[in-house]
């Protein structure tokens, strides 16, 4: 009964679609939200790079895989080293949630593929390169923190409009 069954299986998917997708040869379409590969970027306006050295992403980091010097500069500082371990990393994105300038994001590519464990070792300019090769992830550090912060409540309409105290009415003083 068992064979009947398994054969059963076995027929019914003979005839269905495959499913598999032929990577390199064709693009996988990637969804909105996806986050793949950690990349540096630089300022639209001024094309200086956006890292200031602060080493957040490095304190906040669980297996500890970046590695950040700074370089002190008269208007600001920079970083002068940045090296990611990605062979260990664990993609939980909390250094780019703690990034003050956006300067590392996730991009929408998992395309580092290698045969050799030292290619895994990105500096900064090989960062900053898989910054311009491929397309950025919707979240950033700002906009993650920006989701993340409770809403304020807004103003009563009626005490804004009339110009009463926000605190209410207040009782009548009495005198003795």
């Amino acid at each position: 009964m068992a064979v009947l069954r398994a054969m059963r299986v076995t027929f019914l998917n003979l005839f269905r679609k495959p499913v598999t997708v032929h990577y390199p040869d064709v693009e996988r379409k990637y969804p909105n939200r996806f986050r793949g590969l950690l990349a540096l970027t630089y300022d639209q306006e001024t094309g200086e790079e956006n890292c200031i050295g602060c080493r957040l992403c490095e304190y906040v980091c669980p297996p500890a895989v970046i590695k950040v010097e700074m370089l002190k500069a008269e208007k600001r500082n920079y970083a002068k080293t940045f090296t990611l371990e990605l062979y260990a990393c664990e993609f939980c994105e909390l250094c780019v949630q703690v990034c003050p300038t956006d300067a590392i994001i996730m991009m929408k590519s998992f395309d580092l593929s290698t045969s050799d464990r030292r290619e895994m070792l990105l500096d900064k300019d090989r960062l900053h390169a898989i910054g311009l090769q491929h397309e950025p992830s919707w979240a950033t550090g700002n906009l993650l923190r920006d989701m993340q912060t409770p809403p304020k409540a807004p103003a009563p309409a009626h005490a804004a409009k009339s110009g009463a105290d926000p605190a209410g009415p207040r009782p009548a003083e009495t005198t003795a």
